[in-house]
């Protein structure tokens, strides 16, 4: 790692990127909850079912299948096309079935269609978050390294793990305000995408002749996940990051107005007693 030095832009960049990761779900809830004053229940069950599921019960079965020393997980990494649909399959079925779960159990007096909102909300919202804390960690890091202090960021690393942590810390220790741009914009689309599955979901979940949207959402989610592919491809980040808004946009309007219609107002007051 000797050759590695975070510039003072990256530093800048890092912790630009990270802020707006925080502020951008901080601000949406605080004006959504001034706007429809909806119960901030669904909010913190979006935030844990995506802790529970996209993490905790996620995590052990993505390290068997990407990182375990085992032919799967040699021939998943050397294919691109293999590795992002995996992924997005992962991703789909988890966080879609931790959604579907929430509103069936925890959520299950949450009936105003105002909550599949605040719920997604949250699910996104601690998303962002969650990688935000990780992109802020990259500061301390590079201040370590660039005062020399490394011995211990790749002790007990394997060869093939060491070469993928430098190549990470690369990335960071070069990152350009565009790349910080970039990745902002990503979480806003992310988030857009959260909110627009919860709604499909939270119908499913609901409605039992509209079940079919739950594994709709886990198709859709996939799909989603599995377009990073095109950035292995030779695609650049910010044409994948316009196919991506455009698709969560999309997503959103559909999802909201073809499904749900519109939120009426009596739909939203209808739970301010639940807060």
């Amino acid at each position: 790692m000797e050759n590695l030095h975070f510039s003072d832009s990256a530093f800048f960049n890092i912790g630009l990127c990270g802020a707006f990761m925080i502020l951008i779900p901080a601000v949406l809830l605080i004006i959504f909850k001034i706007k429809t004053k909806a119960p901030i229940a669904p909010v913190i069950a979006g935030a844990v079912t995506f802790f529970l599921f996209a993490i905790v019960l996620k995590s052990p079965l993505a390290y068997l299948l990407y990182q375990f020393d085992s032919p799967v997980s040699e021939a998943i990494n050397s294919s691109p096309l293999l590795y992002y649909m995996i992924a997005g399959l992962l991703a789909g079925i988890f966080e879609e079935t931790g959604r579907f779960l929430a509103f069936k159990t925890a959520l299950k007096k949450y009936d105003g269609k105002i909550n599949s909102l605040a719920y997604g909300i949250g699910h996104g919202g601690f998303e962002s978050i969650y990688i935000a804390v990780s992109v802020l960690s990259f500061i301390p890091l590079g201040i370590m390294i660039n005062s020399g202090d490394t011995a211990q960021l790749t002790q007990g690393l394997s060869q093939e793990s060491e070469a993928a942590a430098i190549q990470q810390i690369s990335q960071y220790a070069s990152m350009t305000t565009e790349y910080a741009l970039l990745s902002i914009i990503e979480r806003i689309s992310a988030i857009a995408i959260h909110i627009s599955l919860s709604v499909l979901v939270f119908k499913a979940a609901r409605e039992k002749s509209r079940f079919w949207l739950y594994p709709l959402a886990v198709l859709i989610h996939a799909l989603i996940d599995f377009s990073l592919v095109l950035s292995s491809y030779g695609m650049p980040l910010w044409g994948v990051e316009i196919i991506l808004a455009v698709m969560s946009f999309t997503l959103l309007i559909l999802s909201i107005r073809l499904v749900y219609k519109r939120t009426e107002n009596s739909d939203i007051s209808e739970h301010i007693s639940d807060d």
